[in-house]
């Protein structure tokens, strides 16, 4: 276990036994930090488009339908989503000071040179020489990709946002070691540490040739370059003659424009009473019909 989720478990019992409290000066700075988080999730101003160390490692596609100015899909409730994630995320810092662990820097800009171009981009915090991402995550993240049944090679196997080249890019950005995630479970409020590799030299390398590749590209842009393909359903081992969006693209706010004829429907394939719901880029019947 980290000595960082060490420390900041210790002090949550404390807390939870009436024997350690949240100094003032925290209180203060989370008031700040919440307030920042409003602003900046209903901001109306639009953004100019720039290369940013927190979206290099993201799809290509992805990025470049954002740098061509293509209009989002949202949710209604995607900023409360991100609110709840920023909120999150800012007393998590307030615990981890608040424990006792020396926190060297945090939210410091920061600027690494790929491909002959300044990126720019803001990293979370400096623990221990160590650069480290704070995130909150879902359940099934927190235990499956995080948390106690994943790890660092669980992140890399499924990055969609991108997380790998994110933490090495901040880390180049300082000349220090990328340290992990400190990670938050936004619905039960455990915390973990899920941390990089002690020898990262390879680890660093593929990560930072991945987002000067994405520069490279990104400065040439015309056009999306769609990277992925819709997958076949399968049941009983068989395809069912349905294509699924890809999983990576359903997460993307973006999506309406790569697959525009794409159906959000109940799964095909699922026996329950209340099926969950999944991307269809092509539904020509359903499986149990």
């Amino acid at each position: 276990m980290s000595n960082i989720q060490v420390f900041v478990q210790d002090f949550l019992n404390k807390a939870n036994k009436g024997e350690a409290e949240m100094p003032s000066s925290l209180v203060e700075d989370f008031k700040e930090a919440c307030g920042k988080a409003l602003e900046k999730q209903f901001s109306r101003e639009p953004r100019e488009y720039h290369l940013r160390l927190s979206g290099l490692g993201k799809p290509l596609c992805q990025q470049q339908s954002e740098q061509l100015g293509i209009e989002q899909a949202f949710s209604y409730n995607a900023i409360l989503r991100f609110l709840l994630g920023d909120l999150v995320e800012s007393a998590l810092v307030a615990i981890i000071k608040a424990s006792g662990i020396s926190v060297e820097d945090e939210q410091k800009p920061t600027t690494i040179n790929l491909d002959d171009t300044d990126i720019n981009g803001t990293l979370d915090i400096i623990i221990d020489g160590k650069v480290y991402d704070i995130k909150s995550a879902s359940p099934y993240a927190f235990q499956n990709k995080f948390g106690e049944f994943g790890g660092y090679r669980k992140v890399k196997e499924d990055d969609p946002f991108g997380y790998i080249v994110q933490g090495f890019a901040y880390a180049k950005g300082e000349d220090k070691p990328f340290g992990g995630w400190i990670v938050v479970d936004k619905s039960s409020g455990e915390m973990t540490v899920c941390e990089a590799p002690a020898a990262q030299a390879q680890e660093k390398k593929e990560a930072l040739e991945a987002a000067t590749e994405n520069v490279r590209r990104l400065k040439k842009t015309k056009r999306v370059e769609k990277q992925f393909k819709p997958t076949d359903e399968i049941m009983a081992g068989e395809p069912t003659g349905n294509k699924l969006l890809p999983k990576e693209c359903s997460f993307c706010g973006f999506r309406h424009n790569c697959w525009p004829k794409a159906k959000y429907l109940p799964k095909h394939t699922s026996r329950a009473k209340n099926p969950p719901y999944v991307w269809y880029t092509k539904s020509v019947k359903n499986a149990h019909t």
